[in-house]
């Protein structure tokens, strides 16, 4: 169970990714344009995702790291990250809170237009959000539960009132990109994803499902202009396909397994960064087996995390020790990994309920966790010579995200992974022990510590985030397996540094 070594509180900030201006062996087909006045040779990128939306691509709906490596190059938010990880201001200039953080006054730029030459305004930006809380199926309507009302006070002043206080909120707008009012009413939801109009950096050309997505550089953006004339998102499943595209060229840029890298030397270039997620094992703790904490707890005991790291994952990850990553806010240098000892869990599970039925482990294969298969089934022999009977149950992404959405169709545990793209721990506790797609146990306590996190900043919430944390282990909700290490392969002469949050941007950060 985690441990708290001492008061030391800390706060790590995630990377930002800088792209260059670079001529790479996969951009060949660069086009001439007019950047900051003087006319030069753009060139494109082309990279390999691991995976696409499950829902279509609108923005106001889908909040997947697939979706938001689209959305964040089209369209722009209030706020951002920046390259040390701190918040900075986006279509917003200014912000500020009532005195009980129930309130929240943004203060908009007056002149940004979307890319077809029509101004946004604050009637856009409170059109976006209010399209978002009327849709409690939407991704992004899972972290807007705080969310009451958006008004329009000006044309540039828009008012965000909150049902509860909630210091992280302005973090949260890095996440909901703002759409062009009447467009989007016009067309609805799929026909904007169809055809987006945004006011980022990039603009739609074309997308292909299963294949690809392809946006273009935006001659009229109102903040630094982008590098490249085009980036293509070429959907790309298996991890072998993706480094033998940059191997021979047809890829720029593309995420690798750990046990791919030695297979770059002298062949292309390593990129690599801390992740901000953490790869977990998750639990239906409210049915069969699992719902007695003495197998929960004997699960815990029974993994060896560190060999996971070390044997499966060749050193290129750490053992996690809560449920948020130390890129991310909210996380606690002060908490200790959980116990490794499989006498002691094959004793705990004596003394429980469990009888020998078989556990399943549930899976994405070629999914956004590299070497999923492989981890999954080190697990299963963790577990095995600990006393569990367990099996295996792998399937597509698409296929094993719908699962965990439906909170119905897992039985057992199951392997996946959660990356808040707004660096805030805040999304995290949310999803996992808020009620959120996560939540298995749907404990009737757990809201209140979420909501305690929220009322205090700086030091006293990183200690409202470990009495959460404490809750988990002691209860054993979900298992926190590691932090991964991101790889990426890339071409020689493509000069980036990869973001914490596994996006993929390609434009400058604004002016």
């Amino acid at each position: 169970m985690a441990v708290r070594k001492s008061a030391f509180i800390g706060l790590a900030l995630g990377l930002s990714l800088t792209l260059a201006a670079c001529n790479s062996a996969g951009s060949s087909d660069s086009s001439s344009s007019t950047s900051g006045g003087g006319s030069e040779e753009l060139p494109s990128i082309v990279l390999g995702a691991v995976t696409e939306p499950t829902n279509v691509p609108d923005p106001l709906v889908d909040g997947s790291l697939a979706g938001y490596s689209y959305y964040y190059n089209v369209f722009d938010s209030l706020t951002r990250l920046n390259a040390s990880g701190e918040l900075e201001p986006l279509l917003a200039t200014e912000w500020s809170s009532n005195e009980d953080l129930t309130e929240w006054t943004f203060t908009l730029r007056d002149d940004v237009t979307f890319s077809d030459g029509v101004p946004l305004t604050a009637e856009d930006v409170a059109f976006s959000y209010q399209t978002i809380l009327d849709n409690p199926a939407s991704d992004p309507h899972s972290y807007m539960r705080p969310l009451e009302s958006v008004e329009v006070a000006d044309p540039t002043t828009v008012v965000f009132t909150l049902n509860t206080p909630f210091s992280p909120f302005p973090s949260i707008t890095t996440s909901v990109s703002i759409v062009p009012a009447a467009v989007y009413a016009e067309l609805g939801s799929e026909g904007f994803a169809n055809a987006p109009i945004g006011s980022g950096p990039y603009t739609f050309v074309s997308r292909t499902p299963g294949v690809e997505y392809v946006i273009e550089r935006n001659p009229d953006y109102w903040g630094t202009p982008a590098p490249f004339e085009k980036v293509t998102f070429q959907t790309i499943a298996d991890a072998d396909a993706r480094l033998n595209g940059v191997l021979s060229g047809s890829l720029d840029v593309a995420l690798i397994a750990p046990n791919q890298v030695d297979s770059l030397e002298g062949a292309a270039t390593l990129m690599n960064t801390e992740s901000n997620g953490v790869t977990f094992l998750g639990i239906n703790s409210s049915t069969g087996p699992l719902a007695d904490l003495k197998v929960r707890q004997a699960l815990e005991l029974a993994i060896d995390k560190e060999a996971l790291v070390s044997g499966v994952l060749s050193d290129r990850a750490s053992v996690a020790t809560q449920m948020i990553a130390p890129p991310v806010a909210g996380f606690d240098p002060a908490l200790e990994a959980s116990e490794f000892d499989t006498e002691k869990a094959s004793a705990l599970l004596a003394e429980s309920t469990y009888a020998g039925e078989p556990i399943t482990i549930s899976y994405a294969i070629g999914g956004r966790i590299p070497l999923s298969e492989d981890i999954a089934q080190a697990v299963q022999a963790m577990l095995t010579e600990a006393g569990f009977t367990v099996e295996l149950e792998g399937m597509d992404q698409s296929t094993f995200s719908g699962r965990v959405y439906d909170k119905k169709d897992i039985a057992g545990l199951y392997l996946n992974t959660y990356a808040p793209s707004q660096m805030d721990g805040d999304p995290v506790v949310e999803d996992f022990v808020a009620h959120g797609y996560n939540d298995y146990a749907m404990n009737p306590e757990t809201p209140a510590l979420v909501q305690a996190t929220r009322e205090v900043a700086g030091d006293e919430r990183i200690a409202a985030y470990a009495t959460l944390m404490e809750f988990n282990s002691a209860n054993t909700q979900m298992i926190p397996l590691y932090v991964p290490e991101t790889n990426y392969a890339t071409t020689d002469g493509l000069v980036w540094e990869p973001r914490a949050d596994g996006l993929f941007l390609f434009g400058a950060l604004g002016e």
